[in-house]
């Protein structure tokens, strides 16, 4: 017999991990004990994993990636998010003057932030400048692990 998937109850919270954090994590072992204890079920961001796959630079690293892809259910970013990202990036990038280089990183960090919000889950990451920002024009809950 399958069992039909069930969504989470109301009482169980989301949270996407930021790859800021899962960096930390697999360069030191850091936020492991925050993550095992969080009261959160997390869900996996396919920005982030792109994010990470970018970066990798070892066998090890991609095996790291990998697994995460298998682990986690995964958030994607809808066609509205998209539009909605550009209009947002640009909007940060003319307040606060960016160069080419952080309106590029920043957008996935908006992207990451409207899929949080589109499934009612908390950000978990270290970036604390560049979510508060795009909490300016974004409404969603945001956690600094220390």
């Amino acid at each position: 017999m399958v069992k039909a998937h069930r969504s989470p109850s109301k009482s169980v919270k989301l949270a996407i991990v930021d790859t800021s954090v899962y960096v930390s994590l697999y360069r030191s072992g850091a936020f492991s004990e925050f993550l095992l204890q969080c009261k959160y079920l997390i869900r996996g961001s396919s920005v982030v994993l792109a994010e990470l796959a970018r970066g990798v630079r070892t066998t090890d690293e991609g095996q790291f990636v990998t697994d995460l892809s298998k682990r986690l259910r995964l958030v994607t970013p809808s066609e509205r998010d998209w539009l909605r990202s550009g209009k947002i990036v640009k909007k940060l990038s003319q307040k606060h003057s960016f160069d080419v280089q952080k309106t590029r990183e920043i957008h996935f960090d908006v992207l990451i932030a409207l899929c949080s919000r589109s499934v009612g889950a908390t950000v978990i990451t270290t970036n604390r400048e560049d979510f508060e920002r795009i909490q300016e024009y974004v409404d969603f809950e945001l956690v600094i692990p220390t």
